[in-house]
């Protein structure tokens, strides 16, 4: 069992001043079958009160309203959670993860890679979920600022490269492709700078979790913070305001992982 402390902030700095913003955030973990939150923080700056509700996945969402005017946008989640082994979710089959999604659509460059990986029928899931990434792994170079958050999995395959959001969603075009159920995961890793995201694949009953960025099962070490069908259904943040404005992201994450005694 792991001890996690972790402490994630984002700044927004406007270059003028907005006001009647709303904004909805996906930064907070919740309890599941491998994570225990033993204690929760979500604030913004500047201060107002935030709602709390769950979107249609089930992940929680603090959403708010700022009237007056402001020239930045500031928000910030911190806790300490128990991750037990392994990483297995119990839960009933939504078929919505069998089919495309927006990021996610196989085509025909997608579609020809998933057909020459020869895989065979008479393997477990986890066989085959594992010669996908592998064939991921060698195929596309992991490559900072080459991809944005709105490139699509074929994109980044005709790039050859891109980050772990990118590395999530062609493993999971892939995965449903070969017609395993996936989703896309955010969430944190240890260590200091961003979020990560991941994928979970479905098998007799349980999702389990495999990270195709670095190419390996996730049996411990992963805080969860939300899933859907692609990262659209994930974002950390989103938000709609009155003004004109050029935007400066400032991004802290600082995660720290200790066996429980």
């Amino acid at each position: 069992m792991k001890y996690v402390k972790y402490h994630y902030k984002t700044k927004v700095t406007f270059s003028n001043v907005i006001r009647s913003h709303f904004f909805l955030l996906r930064c907070t973990t919740q309890d599941n079958d491998f994570q225990q939150v033993i204690t929760e923080e979500c604030n913004v700056y500047p201060q107002i009160s935030l709602h709390t509700d769950k979107d249609n996945f089930g992940n929680i969402v603090r959403s708010g309203y700022i009237e007056e005017m402001h020239d930045f946008f500031e928000f910030e989640t911190l806790g300490e959670v128990k991750l037990s082994e392994p990483y297995l979710l119990k839960e009933e089959l939504n078929r919505i993860f069998l089919y495309p999604s927006l990021y996610t659509y196989p085509d025909d460059s997608i579609i020809r890679l998933r057909k020459a990986i020869l895989l065979n029928n008479n393997t477990s899931i986890t066989d085959t979920v594992l010669k996908l990434s592998d064939v991921l792994y060698r195929i596309l170079e992991y490559s900072p600022n080459t991809t944005t958050i709105h490139t699509t999995a074929s994109e980044a395959l005709k790039l050859g490269r891109g980050v772990c959001q990118d590395f999530a969603h062609l493993m999971i075009a892939l995965c449903r492709s070969a017609g395993i159920a996936a989703r896309y995961v955010t969430g944190f890793m240890e260590g200091e700078g961003y979020t990560h995201a991941w994928v979970e694949y479905y098998e007799n009953g349980y999702w389990k979790a495999i990270d195709p960025t670095h190419n390996h099962l996730i049996e411990m070490g992963y805080v969860k913070i939300s899933h859907g069908r692609d990262f659209d259904d994930c974002s950390i943040e989103r938000g709609i305001f009155t003004g004109i404005v050029d935007q400066k992201l400032e991004v802290q994450l600082s995660v720290g992982m200790n066996d429980c005694q």
